[in-house]
């Protein structure tokens, strides 16, 4: 049986500890207590796949409320290493979009851009990850964005209203304004638009 439910923070605790600090390096990672910090402003929210009462996969949420929307941002997006390759990952966005998400008014996701990795073997990875989320219904907004020195493209899953590039550009500013202080965001976040 595959379930994806929301999760409290407890277990959000319990799943950064065991898991985000395995699947995502040391520079990718928000401090704990900012997850913390931000739930408890409402502005986060996180949800596991479990099969058969053993979690499959998670992903994390960076969660506004604006004006009469709800706009998420994909902060990580796991399965776990023993259930890799078995279509988890699909189902999972499939089971976020149909039920947990489907009443958000934008959700997006930052993909590396392949055009700016080191290496062909980087690229070729990129390039996969790019597909996977292609694949499984998400689309290119048409917003580029360096964070952290990073190169992303922006993608969107197919929830709330159809929006224009500069739009998407907006709704992914606010969302970064909305858990990163002011002159860190100056200094690290560049969108070009």
């Amino acid at each position: 049986m595959f379930a994806v439910k929301t999760l409290s923070l407890p277990e959000i605790r319990s799943i950064y500890t065991d898991h985000v600090t395995r699947d995502f390096p040391p520079d990718e990672r928000k401090p704990l207590d900012a997850i913390e910090a931000a739930y408890a402003r409402g502005e986060y929210q996180c949800f596991g796949a479990f099969e058969e009462d053993s979690l499959a996969a998670y992903a994390f949420f960076v969660r506004l409320r604006r004006k009469d929307e709800t706009l998420y941002l994909f902060d990580y997006l796991a399965v776990l290493p023993e259930k890799r390759d078995q279509g988890v990952g699909s189902r999972f966005l499939q089971a976020l979009m149909a039920d947990a998400l489907a009443a958000a008014d934008c959700v997006l996701l930052e993909v590396e851009h392949p055009d700016y990795a080191e290496s062909e073997d980087e690229r070729a990875l990129r390039l996969r990850r790019l597909a996977f989320y292609l694949r499984n219904g998400l689309t290119d907004t048409g917003v580029s964005a360096r964070v952290y020195h990073v190169e992303f493209q922006i993608l969107s899953l197919p929830v709330g209203k159809p929006r224009n590039p500069a739009e998407m550009a907006d709704i992914y500013r606010a969302l970064y304004r909305a858990v990163m202080p002011r002159w860190i965001y100056d200094k690290m976040v560049e969108i070009p638009i």
